[in-house]
Formats: structure tokens, C-alpha cells, sequence
């Protein structure tokens, strides 16, 4: 009877110890779940912001890498400009011979237009473009007026010579065109008669005593 009655006492103890442990254990799950879903969260936030900043920076990286390039046209263009305007006059001359009449020595003006030609070609290659603006409009930002003739037909301002070309890089303006300006002629206004009567005219009022 007594072995029956401590097997009786023990029984009930190892009974109420075995859920309080699944209860600790549960609550530990718990814990390791919500620790992982925060280092997530954390991760996924860093990742974003690590992300964000990658984008940043090669935004950055192509701005940079575009104004280079644009730097660096700008410079080759900087350096180009010196030696065709040291090269213009040469084309200037060459222009100039081509403008004699034809005589005897048509062989001598064939040369000349193929040399010419090249040149051109030569010079276009690195971006010389020729300003020649006969008949159209006076630009003050392209063109240098050395004389102005009046003319009742226009409506407005007119190149009507070109005494010398003028030549641009690109978009650079290396010298403005020499020309000859026609301009609208003024209309004079006629001045009206003079009117008996009227103050400075004749006999004014007589002075008073």
C-alpha cells in the first residue's frame, strides 16, 4: 500500500512540469520568430537605402561622364579654331584668284579651283563652316555691314554684297561676313507752309505798352 501511494504522489508532479516546458518552449519560438522578422525588416531597409544610393551614384557617374565629353568637344574645338584662322587668308587669296576673268592661262584657274576645293573639303572635316549670305537677311551677329545704300523696294535689311566671307566652327563664330547692307529708303516728310498768322510768322502781335 505505501509503494502504491508514493507512485500515486510522484505521477502528478512530473504531470504539471510538462506543460509549463511547452509553454517556455512556445514562448521562446516566439521570440526566435519575431527576432528574425525584425533582422529582416532591417535587412530589407538597408538593402533599399544600399539601393537608393547605388542609383544616386551612377546618375551622378553619367552626369559627369556627359559634361566630359562636352568639355573635351569643347576644347578640341578651342584648339582647332587658332589654326583655321590663320588658314582663312590662304582660302581668301585663292578666292580672289578665281575672281580675275578667264584669259590665257585657264589651265593655271583649273589648279586653283581643284586646290580650292580640297582645301574646303580639308577644312570642313574639322568643322569649318562658310558664312556667304548673300540676299538674305542682315544678322549683326554674323555679319559686319562696312556700307549701308538705301533702296525703295525692300522692307527691310538685305545683304546685297558680300565683300569678304565669313566663317564659323561648328558653332562658333570665327569672323562675322564683310558686306554691303541695302536698307528701306526713308521717306522724307514734307515740312507744311507757312501760315499768315501764325506766332514767329510775318507781323506778330504788337507789343504791349
Amino acid at each position: 500500500m505505501e509503494e502504491q501511494e508514493e507512485k500515486r504522489i510522484e505521477v502528478p508532479g512530473s504531470e504539471e512540469e510538462e506543460p509549463q516546458r511547452d509553454a517556455a518552449e512556445a514562448g521562446e519560438e516566439v521570440a526566435v520568430d519575431q527576432a528574425l522578422q525584425e533582422e529582416l525588416a532591417r535587412l530589407q531597409e538597408e538593402l533599399s537605402r544600399f539601393r537608393e544610393l547605388y542609383l544616386r551614384k551612377l546618375a551622378d557617374f553619367e552626369n559627369f561622364r556627359k559634361r566630359k565629353e562636352r568639355e573635351m568637344q569643347e576644347f578640341r574645338a578651342s584648339a582647332h579654331a587658332d589654326l583655321l584662322r590663320d588658314v582663312l587668308p590662304v582660302l581668301d587669296n585663292l578666292e580672289r584668284a578665281l575672281a580675275v576673268p578667264e584669259g590665257d592661262g585657264s589651265g593655271i584657274r583649273t589648279g586653283v579651283e581643284l586646290v580650292l576645293r580640297q582645301l574646303k573639303d580639308v577644312l570642313g572635316r574639322y568643322g569649318l563652316v562658310e558664312v556667304n549670305p548673300l540676299s538674305q537677311p542682315f544678322d549683326p551677329r554674323y555679319h559686319e555691314a562696312l556700307a549701308r545704300k538705301e533702296l525703295e523696294e525692300l522692307q527691310g535689311e538685305v545683304v546685297l554684297e558680300v565683300l569678304q566671307k565669313g566663317y564659323m566652327l561648328q558653332e562658333k563664330l570665327l569672323r562675322p561676313a564683310l558686306v554691303v547692307v541695302g536698307v528701306p529708303k526713308r521717306q522724307e516728310t514734307p515740312t507744311p507752309p507757312a501760315t499768315p498768322g501764325d506766332p514767329g510768322e510775318g507781323e506778330g502781335e504788337p507789343w504791349a505798352s
